[in-house]
């Protein structure tokens, strides 16, 4: 992850003008600064301390040399993951997410069929899940439509353990590769989290979710899911269009 911060000094005579409101947003979220941006000889001026730590960065300042410097962590969550999503695809080493003792040995079973089923039938999509999950974990959630979700911060995915049950008493196949298609739908979320992905981040939860299905989509068409299954996931994408 390469950060290039460019740092204006300001002189004695410039033109700075005060403006009403100018909003500063990182990452989808809107931020406060102690010190208003500004418009300098017609160039927006934001503080820089608090864009680089909003970013994970440290920024220090040396008042005998005048400078500021501006660290950024290599090694933070999200460039950890992306690092490890062009290597698995730059090297032969694969490793599968681990799966969490929250996990029935039921539902194990079907998750490492599901990974299995990826593997051979589209092993593209299968290292992606592989370099974004890192863990797979079981947890009951308020919502029964919630079949999965990824924690943003440990970017561990989680099946709703009230649904799982469903899933396992299901046919064989097709509760196979509605686990497989949905670790894929995730994945394609945690790749939007991570600061470095190739697919821009969303704000707009209906739109994200809409990028999703339609990824999904694709993979159930890939793999020859059942088409009941496929006619579900058009249904769902016909939902958040309209």
């Amino acid at each position: 992850m390469i950060v290039s911060i460019g740092i204006i000094v300001l002189f004695l005579f410039v033109n700075v003008y005060a403006v009403p409101y100018i909003k500063l947003v990182i990452n989808g979220q809107q931020v406060s600064t102690d010190v208003p941006p500004q418009i300098v000889n017609g160039t927006t001026l934001v503080p820089i301390r608090v864009i680089s730590e909003s970013l994970g960065a440290k920024v220090n300042w040396d008042g005998d040399t005048q400078t500021v410097t501006v660290d950024m962590p290599r090694e933070t969550l999200e460039a950890h993951t992306v690092d490890t999503f062009w290597n698995t695809y730059c090297s032969g080493t694969v490793t599968e997410p681990k799966i969490g003792d929250s996990v029935t040995p039921e539902f194990k079973d079907v998750l490492q069929k599901a990974l299995d089923l990826l593997k051979e039938k589209d092993n593209t999509v299968y290292r992606f899940v592989c370099a974004y999950i890192p863990e797979i974990d079981e947890q009951p959630y308020k919502d029964d439509n919630i079949g999965a979700w990824t924690d943003s911060m440990t970017h561990t995915v989680y099946f709703n353990s009230d649904n799982v049950s469903q899933t396992v008493s299901a046919s064989n196949t097709w509760g196979t590769e509605y686990t497989a298609l949905t670790l894929a739908h995730e994945a394609f979320h945690e790749s939007t989290i991570c600061s470095g992905s190739i697919i821009p981040i969303s704000t707009d939860t209906n739109n994200r979710e809409l990028q999703a299905y339609t990824f999904e989509y694709a993979v159930a068409k890939h793999i020859g899911a059942a088409s009941d299954l496929q006619n579900w996931l058009k249904q769902q994408i016909t939902s958040l269009i309209n």
